[in-house]
């Protein structure tokens, strides 16, 4: 009775205007497991070619006393000799995913993962019905996104469930041009449109997706990036300012665990008395600052990374340490180094008055929305140095963000080219990112924080953190390493689905995980032209047909490799300002220059000649130089400073 319901119920679902439905046996039951069952496929079907039917990733249905039986080709080969003595036999290995039957309390008829009722040896398989498979492919009342079509029938649309997706993460993998970055880009849209109050943050390696959500997206590249150490932790901030040599190391944590508590103490005094300067004795208020009790090492509160310096120093000067100052000396020459460097300017900007908190994080995780409910930071002008510690700072305030404000700030980190900041091998680094990514996949869903991972290369991937993806998007993988680490991630007995994933075709991708009731083989939407990622590949044969490097562009290409900016009208953009000579560092330089180059007294010579020396030709340069540089003359200094070389080159040889 109960079969005789589901067969009605389905056989009497709405439908819209399609081809008529023809049912056909496609075999019969020769062997059955406990999970999987061989059939012998109907001599009738291989001659009428109808074979497709029963091709690999199918979803067939065997009709039992009490249920549909849902099950899956998995694999096919010829069968062995029949009565004739020929070879022309078929047999499917068939994998049992699930059953469509009916509550007998609710009446109500579903697809249900697992069986209870086992088909018998013998019993018909037969094809899907397209109601059949929008009943088990589709779930009502839940929400869903539209990703594309089945393969199997490009009738019925492809969804997945947005809160199984979200709340248990997902992975979206695939070799370099499969489509990936296009996935990416489509997955994301049907969230946003589906749920538009959203906050989602993309890490976007390669600025590919600063068009692709429009004026949906907050872009954030490094020009924009306030990222202030303060808001580092102690372990992120170690790892930006110490070395990398383990034992140097851990001296220079000692220093900065004492430095980095003292400077957000004197920050915090200095606030409160209204005195924002740094020129304190530190003696006279060491006493005061230890009695400071209500901030600790990890408060996000801010600090002024020149008082980090000023403290190194002063302990340095203390005659307990005198004995050991190399590594108040590194971190004295690390902290000048990376100050210097423009490339980290959206670490160190804002000293003099930092922005609060609210507005770093607000803008990062769109609190408010204001319409945006997505940011992509553009990391292609961050130095592969910063990359982990922007990506785990970041994950890190999305981590404790989702816990304060307990679970009701869901946020999406996506992931891009997943597997250069969350690699498998330890001895490439990333510790704290590798820290903060693997917590948020393992605790992540409890208070709000999903994880998106993208990559080209799963086999790369830290294993702990992909295997945390409950849901698998996998696109074309042709590396064998990388479908093996895929296969052993898949659910259920769908593995053997993935034997064809080299021949998967662009835009065309398996669905595994908990937001679909079975895996499936989807033919993806097609993505507006205005929306793709930058991600498509140089056309070589079309712009090796004329010589493009001419001396405007070049002059453009040289200017924006200098300032490590891409500007929108092709003029570089200065990332902050230009590292050039300090005082003391050009009185250094000339007084090396002369000390190496000393002029030459030969016996003949006079010292009241009329030729100028070197010595006082760079004493004259010197001057002038240093004159220039507190102009603030950048240009004029460095031109200068050019001209100086030149002249005490020319001076010297002419002497000699």
């Amino acid at each position: 009775m109960a079969m005789q319901t589901a067969r009605n119920s389905v056989q009497n679902a709405p439908m819209g205007k399609k081809t008529p439905f023809k049912q056909v046996e496609i075999g019969r039951i020769r062997t059955v497991g406990s999970s999987s069952a061989v059939i012998s496929i109907n001599k009738s079907v291989i001659r009428n070619n109808q074979l497709n039917l029963a091709q690999i990733g199918t979803i067939l249905k065997i009709v039992t006393s009490k249920s549909i039986v849902v099950a899956m080709v998995g694999s096919l080969k010829i069968g062995g000799d029949d009565d004739e003595g020929m070879s022309d036999g078929c047999l499917a290995m068939l994998n049992i995913m699930g059953e469509i039957t009916t509550n007998e309390t609710t009446r109500e008829t579903k697809f249900f993962r697992g069986v209870r009722s086992f088909p018998v040896l013998g019993e018909a398989v037969y094809n899907m019905s397209p109601d059949e498979l929008t009943m088990i492919f589709n779930r009502e009342n839940e929400a869903c996104i539209e990703v594309g079509r089945l393969q199997q029938d490009n009738s019925i649309v492809a969804k997945v469930r947005v809160d199984d997706l979200l709340s248990k993460h997902f992975a979206i993998l695939g070799s370099t041009g499969s489509g990936k970055s296009c996935t990416v880009a489509l997955v994301l849209q049907a969230i946003l449109n589906a749920n538009p109050q959203g906050h989602v943050v993309l890490f976007d390696p390669h600025n590919e997706y600063s068009k692709s959500f429009g004026d949906r997206a907050e872009v954030i590249d490094n020009e924009s990036l306030d990222l202030p150490i303060w808001i580092f932790d102690f372990v992120e901030t170690c790892e930006l300012l110490c070395s990398d040599i383990e034992d140097q190391a851990r001296e220079e944590q000692e220093i900065l665990h004492d430095v980095i508590l003292r400077a957000k103490q004197l920050y915090d005094r200095s606030l409160k008395r209204g005195d924002v300067s740094t020129q304190l004795k530190l003696d006279d208020i060491e006493g005061e600052l230890q009695r400071a009790t209500h901030i600790s090492l990890d408060s996000p509160v801010p600090y002024r990374i020149r008082d980090v310096a000023k403290l190194v120093d002063h302990a340095m000067g203390k005659l307990e340490n005198a004995s050991n100052l190399a590594p108040y000396k590194r971190l004295k020459r690390r902290i000048a180094t990376l100050t210097s460097d423009p490339r980290y300017a959206f670490i160190f900007k804002n000293q003099a008055s930092p922005r609060p908190i609210e507005d770093i994080v607000g803008r990062i995780f769109r609190l408010p929305v204001n319409n945006k409910p997505i940011s992509c930071l553009d990391f292609s002008g961050i130095p592969s140095e910063a990359l982990n510690i922007v990506v785990s700072v970041v994950s890190r305030l999305a981590f404790e963000l989702a816990t304060w404000s307990e679970r009701k700030l869901p946020i999406l980190l996506v992931c891009e080219e997943a597997h250069r900041y969350i690699p498998r091998d330890r001895n490439l680094g990333f510790h704290s990112t590798r820290r903060i990514i693997s917590r948020i996949a393992k605790e992540g869903r409890k208070y709000g924080v999903s994880l998106a991972i993208v990559s080209q290369r799963p086999s790369e991937l830290e294993p702990s953190t992909l295997s945390q993806c409950s849901t698998i998007f996998s696109m074309r993988l042709s590396n064998e390493l990388d479908q093996n680490f895929v296969r052993a991630a898949v659910p259920d007995g769908a593995a053997e689905l993935l034997s064809f994933l080299p021949s998967l075709g662009t835009a065309e991708t398996m669905v595994f995980g908990e937001s679909v009731n079975l895996p499936m083989r989807v033919i993806l939407d097609n993505l507006p032209a205005e929306y793709r990622p930058h991600s498509s590949s140089a056309q070589f044969t079309e712009l090796w047909q004329r010589d493009h490097a001419t001396p405007q562009m070049m002059e453009q290409v040289f200017n924006r490799w200098r300032a490590r900016s891409l500007h929108p009208d092709g003029k570089p953009q200065q990332t902050s300002a230009p590292v050039t000579p300090s005082v003391q560092d050009t009185r250094a330089a000339l007084r090396r220059r002369n000390t190496e180059r000393a002029p030459v007294q030969r016996p003949h010579q006079s010292s009241q000649a009329s030729t100028p020396q070197p010595g006082t030709l760079a004493a004259q340069a010197r001057e002038k130089l240093l004159a220039q540089a507190a102009q603030g003359s950048t240009s004029q200094a460095s031109s200068t400073l050019a001209d100086v070389k030149a002249r005490l080159n020319s001076a010297f040889h002419r002497d000699i």
